[in-house]
Formats: structure tokens, C-alpha cells, sequence
């Protein structure tokens, strides 16, 4: 993992940095007005910027590491700085490679709290982007525990691992996921993480969140071209995403019952992998038609939301890198998002929107099921027919496994991994979500700009 160290101004050498002067406007003459650096003398750019861009701070972290500066003393003049804009601007300065050396005009406290932050972010970023010979199905609940108990202890809370595999007395329960790992060597698991606030193991769960652990994704029979196979290890997205998620609002003073579902698997082929046309019954009484193999990760998240709903939780929200369609309907830069009523909570939307992160609001309809109807089950996985909305018809299937007097939240992780890179990141694992949905677990904004 690239170290990032984060400085205060006045605790540095300024020698030993690349000065970096933000100015907001076009570039001057004799430079085209886009220009992005302008040399200003030895060690010394000025960073052209638009403030009213959308995380701008983030677009220049990203223009800086384009342009292969990861040593910089940033002065950002007369715009304003905050300990959020400086987490953004790192963000889009880290390639997964490189090494960030980076003061900012901030107190040492404000400084220190960009770096908690950051590493937290990128640390799950490099998890996500994590091969999948390195990282398995139980591998990664371990590993997502790991970090969830090591901020469970700093912050004088609890948490608690149960592990649902081949041999426990549960395992049969999880039709999903033993059907979606039946192919592979690496057997599939649900790991089920308690975060106890107070230590005290009563009480109800205020919020469950079910998270897609697809630590490598084949299609199975229904395989996948070579030209989406290569970032299918980052098919585990949403449970990492929601690991980062939960670690962060421990640090910052997560008050409440969470319970986190990790529902793991490889989707795999070999002779003993589902097949299309396999019936299989959920201990809810639904029953699916395969469809398509490559319509997993709805398979396994109806483990995760069953048990769930069996928790009595008072809250569900499942995240999950789920449908080439969310990408088609809003593009890799923002999630899309899901609920029966089709209104958001509003501390859901504040979470996003204090936090700068984006998420859209697509449609659900009770019409929609009729695309996941199955003449030989009672639904498919796999939606079809004219006019098919393919994110809308996948939240549909999910519904069928929420009870209806549970409030539930789904969201598809359109912008979890950048092929090609962007605005704002480097190709890769982005992390998306974790401050947003930090903050909706926590209650805790960040701080505006000072």
C-alpha cells in the first residue's frame, strides 16, 4: 500500500515540496485558457481550477497525479479549505502506486484528521482492487473484521464475528450463496458482524447493513467476454465498501446497534456450478429460476436480507456493484439508489450531500416485477422482455426478500471501480460511499470549510 503522509504548513520544509498555488479561472496568456499548470519559477505551479466544480479539490489531486506531482505544499490562496476538500483532493491524487507527500494550510489537527481519514478510505480502496487468488470469501470477512474490531476497541465498543459456512448448523439457510459458490474451491460464507456501541449484546439492530462479496465473478456458464473479466475481482465492492463504511462511523463515535451481512462467494465454473434453468427454494418460500449465472449477486444478497429481516432490524440498507444497467442509466460517477417508496430518508440524502458523494434516485414500481416472472418458479434472477428496466427489474427481485414493514434502502455502486479513470480517480477501486454512508450511520458531519 503507497504511504500518505499529510503535513501542516507550518510544520514543514517548504524546499522540500513542490509549491502548489491553486487559482480559480482560466489559464492566463500566452497559455490556452484550459491549461491546467502553469510553471511559475524552480519548484513553484500554479493549479488552474474552477470553483464551482463539483469536489474541484479532488479534480486537482487528480491533475496533479497526472501529471506525476505527489510531493506538494498546497496554498490555496483566497479558496476556501476544508479537512473534507483536502480528503477529497488525496483521493484523487492516489494511483495505487505511488507514494503522496502532501502539507496543507490546515492546523496539525485538522491535518491529522485528513490523514485518519484518508488512509481509512484507501485502505479499503486497495481491498476492493485486491486479487482474487489473494483475497477468497472467508478471507474477506476475516479481513473486513479485522479492521471493523481494531476501531471497535479504540472507541471502547464490541464487536463480533459469526462466520456461516460449510458445517454450521446454519449453512443451509443460504441458498444463494451455496449455489452462486458451488463451482469454486473457495467455498462460499456469510459473515455476520455486531457492533455493540456500549458492549452491552442487547437491544434491537437499529441498522442492517447487506453487503455483495463477489470475490471473483466468471459469469459461471452464462460466462463474461474478456473484456469485462479483467476487473471482475472488484465484484466485492459493496461489502468492502460498507466494511469502510461501518469502520469509519466507529472512529467517529458510532452510537448505535449495527449489524453488518458480508454474503461471499466466487462465482465459478466446473461441473458442479449452478446452471441456467436450476429452481432454488429460499427459506422465505420463494422460489428462483436461474436465468442467467451471471445474475448472482441479487442470488446472494436475498441470504443477507432474510436474515435481516429474521433480526427484526429496524432499518435495511444493502449496497452492491449489481447491474451493468445502473451504468448505462447514471454513469460510473454516482450510485443509484433504490427504496419501495421511492422517498429517500432524508438523513440518507443529507449523509450524501454533506459529504459531497452523489446518488440517484431511480424507480421502483410493484409493474416492474412482471420482467422477473418465471413460468417453472415464482421469479427469475434474470430480467426480460421489451422495455425491461434492468437496475428498476433487480431491485424488484431484492424486494421479494424484505418484509414489507421494514424500511430498506438499495443501492447499485455504479461508480465503485473505474476501468478507465475519470475526473476524480484514478483507474481502479474508488471507495465511493464510505463518507457518505459514514456519516449516515454516525450522525457526525464533517467539517465545513474553514
Amino acid at each position: 500500500m503507497p504511504k500518505i503522509k499529510v503535513s501542516s504548513v507550518k510544520n514543514v520544509n517548504a524546499d522540500e515540496f513542490i509549491y502548489v498555488k491553486l487559482k480559480d479561472g482560466d489559464a492566463p496568456k500566452p497559455f490556452n485558457k484550459k491549461a491546467k499548470l502553469i510553471p511559475e519559477g524552480k519548484n513553484s505551479v500554479s493549479l488552474m481550477v474552477n470553483k464551482e466544480n463539483f469536489r474541484f479539490y479532488q479534480e486537482a489531486g487528480r491533475s496533479l497525479c497526472n501529471l506525476g506531482i505527489n510531493n506538494a505544499l498546497i496554498d490555496s490562496g483566497d479558496i476556501p479549505l476544508s479537512v473534507l476538500d483536502a480528503v477529497w483532493m488525496i483521493q484523487g491524487m492516489y494511483d495505487g502506486k505511488s507514494d503522496i507527500n502532501i502539507a496543507f494550510a490546515l492546523l496539525k489537527k485538522d491535518c491529522d484528521k485528513v490523514a485518519g481519514i484518508s488512509d481509512l478510505i484507501i485502505d479499503f480502496r486497495e481491498l476492493a482492487d485486491s486479487d482474487s487468488k489473494t483475497t477468497t470469501p472467508e478471507s474477506l470477512v476475516k479481513e473486513v473484521f479485522s479492521k471493523v474490531k481494531k476501531a471497535a476497541d479504540k472507541k471502547g465498543g464490541e464487536a463480533t464475528l459469526k462466520l456461516i459456512k460449510k458445517g454450521h448448523k446454519d449453512y443451509h439457510e443460504c441458498v444463494g450463496l451455496q449455489a452462486v459458490g458451488r463451482g469454486s474451491d473457495n467455498l462460499p460464507c456469510l459473515g455476520i458482524i455486531d457492533y455493540f456501541p456500549d458492549g452491552k449484546k442487547d437491544g434491537d439492530i437499529d441498522i442492517s447493513l447487506v453487503g455483495k462479496g463477489i470475490t471473483f465473478d466468471s459469469g459461471g456458464y452464462d460466462i463474461k467476454p474478456p473484456s469485462y473479466m479483467s476487473s471482475m475481482h472488484s465484484d466485492k465492492s459493496g461489502a468492502v465498501y460498507l466494511g469502510g463504511a461501518l469502520t469509519l462511523a466507529i472512529l467517529q463515535g458510532l452510537k448505535k446497534r449495527v449489524r453488518l451481512y458480508l454474503c461471499c462467494a466466487e462465482n465459478m465454473l466446473s461441473g458442479k456450478s449452478m446452471l441456467p434453468g436450476d429452481i432454488i427454494s429460499y427459506p422465505n418460500g420463494v422460489k428462483v429460476e436461474i436465468g442467467n449465472t451471471d445474475a448472482e449477486g441479487r442470488l446472494v444478497l436475498a441470504d443477507g436480507l432474510i436474515h435481516a429481516c429474521k433480526a427484526k432490524s429496524k432499518f435495511i440498507l444493502d449496497a452492491a456493484t449489481l447491474t451493468g444497467a445502473a451504468k448505462i442509466a447514471i454513469g460510473r460517477d454516482m450510485c443509484a439508489a433504490f427504496t419501495p417508496s421511492n422517498e429517500l430518508p432524508l438523513d440518507l440524502q443529507h449523509a450524501f450531500k454533506d459529504s459531497m458523494e452523489e446518488l440517484w434516485l431511480l424507480p421502483m414500481r410493484p409493474y416492474f416485477k412482471r420482467f422477473i416472472l418465471s413460468k417453472r418458479a415464482d421469479i427469475s434472477n434474470a430480467g426480460t422482455g421489451d422495455g425491461n428496466p434492468g437496475a428498476s427489474s433487480a431491485a424488484e427481485f431484492l424486494h421479494c426478500f424484505v418484509e414489507k414493514d421494514i424500511p430498506w434502502v438499495h443501492l447499485d455502486l455504479a461508480c465503485a471501480y473505474q476501468k478507465e479513470g475519470s475526473a476524480f480517480y484514478a483507474p481502479g477501486a474508488t471507495g465511493a460511499t464510505i463518507l457518505a454512508l459514514a456519516q449516515f450511520l454516525s450522525g457526525k458531519k464533517y467539517e465545513g470549510r474553514i
